[in-house]
């Protein structure tokens, strides 16, 4: 069953033993755990003045720390691509219902967008080895524009953290 999103990163906490009622908040992001409990008693008695005070602070990390993007499979080693670098492959395209065989690299974009390059070959064009030398270059610059939209995407976090600071301060 999915969790409520009017209740996600937030779990209630009643520990008679310890007399510890509240609501713990705990969002990992980057390898880190950001988390933090809200008393009951420390807000006024009342679970419900607990719950506003967690979901605020839920709200404001998930503006900090937003999900980060899917994951890019192509910078990962694949077994069925043996000698090639990752994101670089072999394959055949169709074309006018004709098939060529076609050098293809391949990225994902940080906004989720599938980039893919082909290149193609034949006897009296351009050589298999230059197809493929163009689209490892292909994939070098499809992974120097995501580095640099992720690069972005941090000094604009960073800014909006530095602001958010400075106006609690």
């Amino acid at each position: 069953m999915k969790k409520d999103q009017a209740m996600r990163h937030i779990s209630r906490i009643d520990q008679d033993r310890k007399n510890q009622h509240g609501w713990w908040v705990r969002i990992h992001r980057d390898g880190k755990m950001i988390q933090k409990f809200f008393s009951d008693i420390a807000h006024g008695g009342s679970d419900n003045f607990a719950l506003r005070e967690a979901k605020k602070y839920r709200d404001a990390l998930l503006v900090l720390y937003p999900k980060p993007e899917r994951g890019n499979m192509f910078n990962k080693p694949n077994s069925r691509n043996k000698g090639n670098p990752p994101g670089v492959h072999k394959t055949r395209s169709l074309k006018r219902g004709r098939s060529y065989e076609v050098w293809q690299a391949g990225y994902i974009l940080p906004n989720g967008k599938h980039i893919n390059k082909k290149f193609h070959f034949s006897l009296d064009g351009r050589s298999e080895e230059e197809a493929k030398a163009l689209a490892i270059k292909a994939r070098k610059e499809g992974v120097k524009l995501i580095e640099k939209m992720m690069r972005e995407k941090q000094e604009k976090r960073a800014t909006y953290k530095a602001a958010a600071k400075k106006g609690r301060g």
